[in-house]
């Protein structure tokens, strides 16, 4: 697929996390385990919040972890809209993960 023009390639896989390929690194970002009740508009907080890590500048890793949580968090209540986190609330929930050595705030 980079072949074709895209810097960056993300294959979603559900519970099965991501895999992110550049042309120099791939990497693969695990789900979080979290009670899911509607995986409905899951992909698209996923690619919302993955553009506001690229517009932050951050690295592609923490990028995808970010887009991960907002996503997970999402699929924790019914309806397309109502589950959407608040960058806040994703931050916080990163935290309690154990992903405090991230400076998402920047």
């Amino acid at each position: 697929m980079l072949s074709l023009g895209p810097q960056i390639v993300v294959a979603n896989r559900g519970r099965d996390g991501s895999y992110t390929i550049t042309a120099g690194k791939c990497f693969h970002t695990p789900a979080f385990d979290v009670n899911v009740l509607d995986t409905t508009g899951a992909g698209d907080v996923f690619h919302g919040a993955y553009l506001v890590g690229l517009l932050r500048g951050w690295d592609l890793q923490m990028v995808t972890l970010f887009a991960t949580a907002v996503s997970a968090l999402k699929c924790t209540s019914l309806g397309g809209r109502k589950g959407i986190p608040t960058y806040a609330q994703t931050v916080a929930f990163l935290r309690l993960q154990g992903y405090d050595q991230f400076d998402f705030i920047s």
